[in-house]
């Protein structure tokens, strides 16, 4: 890799690292992964609606569970359906 390609990976990286922007990953649609949460808004089977500071995530399913919210990660379970922003 040239010497300005590596520049603009670092700043790439760095600035993903610093965002305020939530972190959101996958396993299929049997877990979800959100790093920028900012607390639960609903929650039961069907749906988990979390707060993401300007907006706010809204996960609906069957049997989901939310099996950890630890320093704004929350980590939830279930057959995902569908996931969506609200305003």
């Amino acid at each position: 890799m040239q010497k300005r390609e590596k520049g603009k990976l670092k700043s790439k990286i760095a600035a993903e690292i610093f965002s305020d922007e939530p972190k959101i990953e996958m396993s299929g649609n049997r877990e979800i992964i959100i790093d920028g949460c900012k607390g639960v808004i609903e929650y039961d089977e069907n749906t988990i609606k979390l707060s993401l500071g300007k907006n706010a995530l809204s996960i609906s399913g069957d049997n989901l569970v939310i099996n950890s919210f630890d320093s704004s990660v929350a980590i939830i379970s279930g057959v995902i359906c569908e996931i969506f922003f609200v305003s």
